[in-house]
């Protein structure tokens, strides 16, 4: 059953704080009135029991495979699944804490060798009614799919499960007769996680990698800003990595708006598959850091924003973020001689946890297409494939770049560590990519206006979309992670079929004579 909203009058109203001057916005932490990504809950039915399907076993590709050739970390791929995964579910009887009576029906899928399992469900929606925790059958920990993000062709990935099993536990009431599951039509199997991937380039006598945690000051602070973002490609095909951080506003409003890099997500489809895990750090200094599994996830994303030559990109998330913390960030110019920090989530040997290195500014320079970037020097540890798409952070904590390349002297072993002349790094200027994201982060247009007649910027890479009259967007969804909380969308009449979920505060109303329908075909 398919629904959408009818929006003929005024939805929302709430009172809205008049917009600071600067082209700045500081860092600030999450206070307790901001909703936040869930934690994982348990299962409904952890003693249910649950049909064990064997997958392939997950393997490393040979040196030759396609896949290697992205421009992100590459961490896995997909297959197809096996047929009739649905029809294998095991069904007991089931009654939920509210005394609703129904069925419980659970599978797992186990691939030998896998470091993280996704699931696929394609072919349209199931009943509103019927729930779904994602689950981990080791340590218990699931995830409930509240409100799954489907493609208009009725696609879903699942969140990821970090080992080698991931578990599917529906519950459909007893009034539900036909709960209309879709079929699990693909399997995403990360041959490389924790440790990197064989091709993270990591001789033993590499760099060390600081954790993070032995800096309070940063663990503290940005380090709670900063997500691992596994997703799959836009082929379909690919499992990649790459890390990014959780971006205040100017007025702070806490908005889902993240950054990331363009050369780990270049297209609108690996967004949407994007799974954000937040807090991957460990608990004290050089501590064990703690089960992937146990921490907030957010799922899903829209592409907002793109610039190619700064190899920026800005996301708008589905769901409220995990961030303790949102960073700030700073659209002048950074001098030379400028102390930065990085702090991302890259390969190593002893884990993908949250690492931190510093650095200095010593000039500009390209990297390929990549035109405009950071040339930094490193005086303390690196950054590594896996930290794309992280915030370069001046002394004040405000984003100046974003992780965009590996130097060929960090790539080729051994590691050229600091205090070695050439330890470089190359990060994606935000000053440049400004004129074209800052729609989203600076003075926001309030009301934010939305034209499905609009022309739009094709691929998300102008600026002649700004939520203003007269440069509206022309989706819906760019309209609601534009306005500022608590502000008005105002819409053109039309049908805006958009998958979209609001829990921040707005008021929406139509721009004119006629109906809006959000959500339908």
């Amino acid at each position: 059953m398919k629904s959408f909203w009818q929006i003929i009058g005024l939805v929302l109203i709430i009172n809205w704080a008049a917009a600071q001057d600067g082209e700045f916005a500081d860092a600030a932490p999450v206070d307790e009135k901001t909703p936040l990504a869930a934690t994982p809950t348990k299962r409904l039915a952890p003693n249910a029991p649950a049909r064990v399907v064997e997958l392939p076993a997950t393997t490393v590709p040979p040196d030759d495979w396609e896949g290697y050739n992205r421009p992100f970390t590459v961490a896995g791929y997909v297959a197809p699944a096996p047929p009739d995964l649905i029809q294998a579910l095991r069904w007991s009887p089931y009654v939920d804490e509210q005394g609703r009576r129904g069925r419980i029906g659970a599978l797992i899928l186990r691939s030998q060798g896998a470091k993280a399992l996704r699931v696929h469900f394609s072919g349209g929606r199931w009943h509103p009614a019927v729930q779904l925790r994602v689950f981990d059958p080791i340590g218990g920990y699931a995830f409930p799919a509240v409100f799954p993000m489907w493609d208009a062709q009725g696609n879903w990935w699942t969140t990821i499960i970090f080992g080698d099993q991931i578990g599917l536990e529906f519950f459909v009431p007893n009034h539900v007769e036909d709960p209309d599951i879709p079929d699990v039509t693909a399997i995403a199997y990360h041959f490389a996680d924790f440790e990197g991937t064989p091709h993270d380039f990591e001789p033993a006598s590499g760099c060390p990698l600081n954790d993070v945690s032995c800096f309070p000051e940063w663990r503290n602070g940005a380090a709670r800003s900063v997500c691992l973002q596994a997703f799959i490609d836009h082929t379909g095909s690919v499992v990649g990595l790459c890390s990014g951080n959780a971006l205040n506003r100017n007025p702070q409003d806490f908005a889902p708006i993240v950054m990331s890099a363009r050369h780990c997500h270049g297209s609108p489809e690996s967004v949407t598959s994007i799974a954000f895990v937040w807090g991957y750090f460990t608990p004290t200094c050089n501590g064990t850091p703690p089960n992937p599994n146990s921490l907030p996830r957010s799922h899903g994303a829209i592409m907002l924003k793109q610039h190619p030559t700064s190899d920026w990109t800005l996301l708008g998330c589905y769901e409220p973020l995990g961030a303790g913390y949102y960073v700030g960030w700073d659209a002048s110019f950074l001098p030379n001689g400028s102390s930065v920090v990085a702090i991302s989530h890259p390969g190593a040997a002893d884990g993908r946890f949250m690492r931190i290195a510093f650095a200095e500014k010593i000039g500009e320079a390209p990297c390929g297409t990549i035109t405009h970037t950071w040339l930094i020097r490193w005086v303390n540890s690196v950054v590594r494939p896996g930290s794309s798409g992280s915030a370069l952070l001046d002394s004040n904590a405000r984003v100046r770049g974003t992780a965009s390349c590996i130097t060929t002297c960090i790539i080729q072993a051994p590691y050229c560590c600091p205090p070695d002349p050439n330890s470089l790094g190359l990060y994606g200027r935000l000053d440049i990519a400004f004129p074209i994201v800052r729609w989203y982060l600076s003075n926001m247009a309030n009301p934010t206006f939305v034209n499905r007649a609009a022309s739009g910027d094709p691929d998300n890479l102008g600026d002649t979309e700004r939520g203003t009259a007269a440069n509206p967007f022309n989706t819906f969804s760019e309209g609601v992670f534009c306005v500022p909380t608590a502000g008005t969308v105002r819409i053109a009449p039309g049908n805006y079929n958009e998958p979209i979920r609001l829990w921040r505060r707005m008021r929406l109303e139509p721009n004119g004579a006629g109906l809006v329908r959000i959500g339908a075909p």
